[in-house]
């Protein structure tokens, strides 16, 4: 019968084995299954589990394979690529990943090793570049090259195909900030319809560009109100505290200094909250838990924008902002 390792056949009582090959016609750019066949031996002489084993040795010396070639790229990639990385994938970054692999899925998923093709990948990349973000075009690429070398090492293909892939030309991103005019009435804003917690906030992250994980993370005690500094301990991912490791060691404190406006919020908004502890957040939930991301900018971010018609108002932006009116001071 046949099988992803070749066949058998039998004929004038001797055992004939059967393989295929892919190549490409220069001429026309197609891709062809070129059929081979070839005599083992007589049927007295070997066994069918021995003329198999010779099918395989000659297989291997033709097409210098040593694993299944037909096995598909996801199957690969969950069996026997993605237990090898995903152990190195950060807890922020691992959901990322693997929305990004099921878009390879839906395209090469089901696609035999052997029959994956530069070229087609490649068109692929050029296609999708139309329409996702720069990163993701990277990272695609990045995995493609990753899981394909992968199964040149194990020896499921011969040559990694996806070895030559570019990154295309990617689609302009539009990377909106806020301008002066907006920030104002932003904050003005956030002071009349949330007062002292949420003017504080926006307040210290449009000046210091803090990614959202940083900034409920911080606790009183990394505040320094004389040396106007604030340090960076700890980072917070889904309600959970985890040592700030994102630009240094482990266990390595990063202090950044900050601008009298933000140093001025911090202390008024002390001398109105209860949760005045040194371990205690300084932006805390209504019961001095940890904010969450996502109900901060449902309950607070999209009505603020609302009211000062901003179009688009998310933490992306907010760091981009900082990053072009007060960073470059």
């Amino acid at each position: 019968m046949k099988s992803q390792e070749g066949y058998l056949t039998r004929q004038s009582g001797a055992w004939l084995g059967h393989y295929s090959r892919w190549v490409t016609d220069y001429k026309t750019g197609e891709r062809k299954r070129q059929q081979h066949a070839f005599k083992i031996g007589s049927v007295k002489e070997f066994t069918k589990s021995a003329a198999r084993d010779l099918l395989r040795e000659r297989m291997v010396s033709e097409l210098g394979l040593t694993a299944d070639r037909r096995v598909t790229l996801e199957w690969f990639a969950m069996q026997r690529w993605q237990p090898m990385r995903e152990g190195n994938w950060r807890d922020s970054t691992r959901q990322t990943n693997l929305e990004l692999l099921k878009v390879i899925y839906a395209r090469f998923g089901k696609v035999a090793l052997e029959d994956m093709d530069g070229v087609a990948m490649q068109s692929w990349l050029n296609a999708i570049a139309k329409e996702r973000s720069g990163s993701a075009v990277k990272h695609l690429r990045i995995f493609l090259r990753s899981i394909l070398a992968e199964a040149e090492e194990q020896g499921y293909v011969r040559k990694n195909p996806a070895r030559l892939l570019r990154v295309p030309a990617v689609k302009k991103v539009n990377r909106p900030f806020l301008t002066l005019a907006q920030i104002k009435r932003l904050l003005r804003l956030s002071f009349s319809v949330f007062q002292f917690r949420d003017n504080t906030l926006l307040s210290l992250i449009l000046v210091t560009g803090l990614r959202p994980s940083e900034a409920f993370a911080l606790k009183w005690q990394d505040f320094d109100s004389e040396k106007h500094t604030i340090s960076i301990r700890f980072s917070l991912y889904r309600g959970v505290l985890r040592p700030y490791t994102k630009t240094s060691v482990e266990g390595d404190n990063v202090r950044l200094v900050v601008p009298e406006l933000a140093v001025t919020a911090l202390v008024v908004w002390y001398g109105r909250t209860e949760w005045k502890g040194e371990g205690d957040f300084i932006f805390p939930n209504s019961d001095g838990g940890c904010l969450q991301r996502e109900n901060y900018q449902r309950r607070v971010l999209k009505p603020l924008a609302q009211l000062a018609g901003i179009e688009k108002l998310n933490w992306q932006i907010l760091r981009r902002t900082a990053e072009q009116h007060f960073r470059q001071r």
